[in-house]
Parts: C-alpha cells; structure tokens; sequence
C-alpha cells in the first residue's frame, strides 16, 4: 500500500497540538475583542446581541461524511459518473455558506490512491485517517504504519476514526488492542482524535481515561447514549466534543437520547455532522437518496428548534467549535 500522493492546499493549514503542558483553548484561534465580546454573554440571550458579536462568523463546516463513500451512492444512479463530475455535482448542490467538510477515510484496506489525491486537492476538504472498528481484524502493523505516514499528510487533521462497536458480534479484545494503538499514535503525531463508540461507553471511557491526556482535543461522533451517561467524559476531558447528525430529526431511542443531549450539552461542547452519505435528514428522506455536507444547516435547524434559539446561534457556535477541534482556518471557504 503506497503512501497517499496529496497536492498541497492553497493556504498554510495549521494545525495546533494540545497535550496537558500545553492546553490550547478558542481564544488562540479568534482576535482578543471578540473573545472579549463572547465571554459576556454566558447565557446566549439576547441572541440578537450574540449574533451581532459573531456576525462576521457566517459559515459552517461538516465535521464528519465519508465523500468516498458518497461517491460510491452517487455511482449507484450515474453509473459512468467519474470522481470529478461527482465533485462538481456535490459543489453545485452545497449551500453558500458550507466551508466545507472533514471527510473520514476509515477502512485502509480499500484505499484508493487516486481517489484520495482528487478529494483532498479540492478546496475546503480537509481529512481524518483511521480504522473502524467494526473492521479491525484487517488491522496489520503494516496498517499502523500506513495511517502514521498519513498523519503526515497537509490536509489531513485528526486520526479516526477509530474506537469500539459491541452492537454486532466481535472480538472485544482485538478492537480494544487496535483502539489503544491508534490512541498512542494519535498522541505521538499530536493529532485530534476522532472517536466511534457504540454500546462500549464503559470501556471506551476506561481506555480514553487511561491513554489520553486531560487536554487533548476529541470528536466524539455521532454520540446517541444518554447525556447523563458522558458527563464525567465531558468534565475529564475540557476538549472534548460531541457530535450531533441528522439522527437528531427521528423519534427513536438513540434518536430521542441524541435530542436530549443537543438540548443539554454547552453551546461550546457539541458538533454538527452529517456521517454522509448515512442519515439522511427525515424531512429529505426518499428511496436512492443519501446525505451531503450542506445538510448540516437542516441539523443545526433541528437542535435550533429543540433549544428554542436562532439557527444561526447554533451555526455560529457549531463554526467556532470546529475551528477549536480540528484547526481549520475561520477564512476558509468551500469553492
């Protein structure tokens, strides 16, 4: 497996590691004014007076999708459709203020070099490498040190994601073995970690607990348990982010759980995220379809309601925190 070729961005991506002698926090990222500014608004009302202090804070970043996977929706029903037209089609459909995307490459056995080169050439995408867990017995020392060298990579800021499924039959052990390993690589490279967790908190928590430093920066994805279930997380770890998808607009168990953490968690502690192509907005769903980046304002309009707020107070926050996670510059723009 070849070290992925990546055509340098345009601009300097920056990113800022965090370890316990080096906390970073959002005021690193913003001027002193406005930070000045936010802070005396602890409650977000008046959300007009909010929204006038982060009024130049006026787009959004999908912080979690699989384009790869998209890409392959997409040829479903465009069966001669090449990568191009598909990013072409994706850009067409994306709203205005979509920033743009971290998208997640998480199975290395099927990496496709030239796929990955074309999306991370396109401005405004951004990457994580890791393993799935639900595909762990493919994990090879050879895979660790493919995503270490992909860690390297201009665009790619964060490792992930990576983490324990016990919803299907598997070997605990074997997925507990990989997630530490990615954890240690992680904290090596000094990268964000983005985590998948489902029906393993107990033992997701012990590890992270144990390998993770206080301070570092970490996207919890797609969080459906209940809130009451990660407070220590949220208390132990102060970076620590969870991510909200459009599973948000359902009326299931994890559904119901994901609403109430989006009317609970701090404006400074969650994130917006499609997971695309997976969870397509209620309002949209239809047979074939599948969810894109610019979805995520249909999210933020789902947890605006729930919380009885403006969208754009979720948007505003939902930008300022995914800046905070991954390192994406407030400037950058999808084009």
């Amino acid at each position: 497996m070849a070290f992925p070729k990546l055509v340098k961005p345009q601009i300097s991506h920056f990113h800022t590691s965090r370890s316990a002698s080096n906390p970073v926090r959002l005021s690193s990222l913003l001027h002193w004014k406005t930070v000045q500014q936010i802070l005396q608004f602890n409650a977000i009302q008046p959300c007009t007076k909010l929204l006038s202090v982060l009024e130049n804070v006026d787009s959004f970043i999908d912080t979690h999708c699989h384009l790869d996977r998209m890409f392959k929706c997409f040829r479903k029903t465009n069966h001669s459709a090449t990568l191009e037209q598909f990013l072409n089609d994706l850009r067409e459909m994306s709203s205005t203020d979509l920033a743009g995307c971290v998208t997640v490459f998480c199975d290395p056995v099927d990496f496709d070099e030239n796929l990955w080169s074309k999306i991370l050439s396109t401005d405004g995408v951004f990457a994580a490498v890791g393993q799935h867990p639900k595909s762990v017995e493919s994990f090879t020392d050879h895979t660790l040190s493919f995503i270490r060298q992909c860690m390297g990579g201009p665009r790619v800021c964060a490792l992930g994601e990576i983490g324990l499924d016990y919803s299907v039959r598997c070997n605990k052990y074997r997925q507990q073995q990989v997630f530490r390993q990615l954890l240690c690589l992680a904290v090596s490279c000094g990268k964000p970690i983005v985590v998948h967790r489902r029906e393993a908190l107990k033992d997701c928590s012990a590890i992270l607990l144990e390998l993770v430093p206080k301070f570092w920066k970490i996207h919890l994805h797609c969080y459906t348990g209940k809130f009451a279930e990660i407070q220590d997380l949220l208390v132990n770890f102060p970076f620590l982010f969870i991510g909200i998808t459009a599973l948000v607009t359902y009326s299931s168990v994890p559904a119901q759980n994901m609403q109430e953490t989006a009317k609970h968690i701090p404006l400074d502690r969650f994130l917006l995220e499609t997971d695309g192509p997976y969870f397509m907005p209620k309002s949209l769903l239809k047979k074939g379809s599948f969810s894109i980046p610019s979805m995520v304002s249909l999210v933020a309009a789902e947890v605006a309601q729930i919380r009885g707020v403006d969208r754009r107070v979720i948007l505003h926050y939902s930008r300022l925190n995914a800046t905070c996670m991954y390192g994406i510059p407030m400037t950058y723009s999808w084009e």
